[in-house]
């Protein structure tokens, strides 16, 4: 598979890194407007309401799916023990995803939106995401189908599941059959929050948990523990997530069967969790030994991808721990709202799958260029981030906690805002810590390219 054969998941990895450290330098303005709200108060595109999506496409669709697409296209050949269908088509997704984001980040700036969650990009813009889709997928499964290897190894039972998956949710959460959204009102809302929700579960989960079982076999030099337990996580996930958006809705005027429903299969969603978090502690059992670096098993760059794919699993299990809890009637009325969701977005999307993406580029980018990250510069990005992410989700969860105690005591708005004031400056320490660490992981990955070039 050398040659030509890896350009596409090259060129997707290090387009990934980049769009990440537009994204995190977005995040940190944002944190600054919190503590600061006049700052850069005299430009309209700098504006929070502007600048928040921007971070959100960014971030998701530029920096997550782009490193998760990019394991993709670098494992897939791997597992089927073939060559990747066309590379002259996966070569072509990766331009027109990078035109998708440019395009994406104008366009938020200038404020054209469809103001809508997680489903603000105009019209066009969502047919190329679609046609995007469409290029990777029919890549990826000609590539399978045409496999050396019998059996399906897991992995590409939740990438395959992820490239079916995403296409119905973008296409039915941003009402794409028209325009101009033929929904309003309360139906709207729980489309919306279907699209919201499921991009998470069925777009990033399936790709991030079929990364993970990739590489934790491969780091620990042992089997995965159980095939069987790995399919139970899969059905089940297909099973019981698509239906856990509407817990986003819970007092709202949406039919309480719907919210019931929701409330369920959010519980429900402990079953693949545990199913996930079971096979990973015992393949990883007796090779703790690992993380404390035996550099006599692991390579210096497979080392940091093993730390953060270990704590990936950690911040995996406790934000589907959350989830279940924080969906309960008796919990919304105390978190819904408040700091703590977005504590609780964070945890998912920069803790679990963030970490994973970057034990992704750890692992397989030394692989595809032939030049190993710096261990020094790769070991202070896991530190200063886990720091800083540690520090920034647990000042947002009890400034939550505050503001939802503070609503039902009575206490006026204005002044559960000015209470939160210290909170969010340890969340903006800890920003800056975090978009420290990602400055430093983008210097150690350019610089090992820049030595390959030379």
């Amino acid at each position: 598979m050398g040659g030509d054969s890896n350009t596409a998941a090259r060129w997707l990895f290090i387009s990934a890194v980049a769009w990440l450290g537009a994204a995190v330098t977005v995040a940190l303005l944002l944190a600054v407007k919190f503590v600061f709200p006049e700052f850069l108060s005299g430009s309209a595109p700098l504006q929070f309401g502007r600048l928040r999506p921007v971070h959100i496409t960014l971030a998701a669709f530029g920096w997550l799916s782009m490193v998760q697409v990019g394991m993709a296209y670098y494992t897939v050949p791997r597992l089927a023990r073939v060559e990747l269908h066309s590379q002259r088509l996966a070569k072509l997704s990766v331009l027109l995803w990078n035109l998708f984001l440019i395009l994406a980040a104008i366009t938020l700036l200038a404020g054209m939106t469809q103001g809508r969650e997680y489903a603000e990009l105009v019209y066009p813009l969502d047919v190329l995401f679609l046609a995007l889709l469409a290029l990777v997928a029919y890549n990826l499964l000609r590539t399978v189908l045409v496999r050396k290897e019998e059996k399906l190894y897991v992995t590409l039972w939740y990438f395959l599941a992820a490239l079916v998956w995403m296409p119905v949710v973008y296409f039915v959460g941003n009402v794409m059959w028209t325009p101009k959204g033929a929904l309003y009102g309360v139906n709207d809302a729980i489309v919306n929050w279907f699209y919201g929700h499921n991009i998470l579960g069925l777009w990033f989960t399936p790709l991030g948990v079929g990364a993970a079982y990739y590489l934790l076999p491969k780091l620990v030099q042992k089997p995965l523990y159980s095939h069987r337990l790995s399919l139970l996580g899969f059905w089940t996930l297909g099973l019981f997530y698509p239906w856990v958006g509407t817990h986003h809705l819970i007092f709202g005027p949406v039919p309480v069967w719907a919210q019931s429903v929701a409330i369920i299969a959010s519980v429900a969603m402990v079953l693949p969790v545990l199913a996930v978090t079971v096979n990973f502690w015992k393949t990883i059992e007796g090779r703790w030994h690992l993380l404390a670096g035996a550099q006599e098993r692991l390579s210096a760059g497979d080392s940091v991808a093993l730390k953060f794919l270990v704590l990936g699993g950690v911040w995996y299990l406790l934000t589907c721990l959350q989830g279940p809890f924080q969906a309960l009637r008796q919990v919304q009325p105390y978190v819904h709202f408040t700091n703590w969701v977005v504590a609780h977005a964070h945890l998912a999307l920069l803790g679990a799958f963030s970490f994973w993406g970057f034990a992704c580029i750890y692992y397989a980018l030394p692989r595809l260029t032939g030049a190993e990250v710096s261990p020094r510069p790769a070991k202070a990005h896991f530190y200063l981030l886990t720091i800083g992410l540690s520090g920034f989700i647990a000042s947002l969860t009890v400034a939550g906690l505050i503001q939802g105690s503070s609503w039902q005591a009575g206490v006026p708005f204005v002044d559960v805002v000015a209470s939160l004031r210290p909170y969010l400056a340890v969340r903006l320490v800890s920003a800056v810590m975090m978009v420290a660490s990602v400055y430093i992981f983008i210097y150690a990955v350019f610089s090992s390219l820049r030595g390959v070039r030379r």
